[in-house]
């Protein structure tokens, strides 16, 4: 009898062993599971725009490469990532896509408004470094054949 409940006790325990091993085997294996993740902090869905050059904020997590409007970004060791892009007047749609190592893939859409009212920058608050012409572009002519 003494061993029967041994025998119980000690199965009870396996069992119990084993029960919280799968479960931190699961806990540990959902990030393999749920796919890549991208989630956009600014600007908001939706939002109207003040001027042309937009900072693109977010996170994505269980990403092997992720793209804005089809050009490659890059992210920092916790997940983070900032791009800034000019938006054209009117409504913008910025695609974020992500792909992790299996290939799975999932893509966000940023609906942006810049009104046709919005203010460009004056000339004279160009740096002047940026007006004068360099060598390799001035005065060159090219040759269609």
């Amino acid at each position: 009898m003494m061993q029967d409940n041994a025998k119980r006790i000690r199965h009870a325990f396996v069992f119990v062993l084993v029960i919280l091993f799968l479960s931190y085997v699961l806990f540990q294996s959902k990030n393999l599971l749920e796919g890549p993740i991208i989630s956009i902090t600014k600007p908001s869905n939706g939002e109207t725009l003040t001027y042309h050059v937009v900072s693109v904020e977010g996170t994505a997590k269980n990403i092997s490469f992720i793209y804005m409007n089809d050009r490659q970004i890059f992210v920092d060791t916790l997940g983070n990532f900032r791009e800034t892009i000019i938006a054209p007047l009117g409504y913008s749609i910025i695609k974020l896509s992500a792909k992790d190592k299996f290939g799975r893939k999932t893509e966000r859409y940023l609906h942006v408004v810049l009104p046709g009212t919005t203010t460009l920058p004056s000339f004279e608050s160009i740096p002047k470094t940026l007006l004068e012409p360099t060598s390799s572009t001035s005065a060159s002519t090219t040759k269609n054949i």
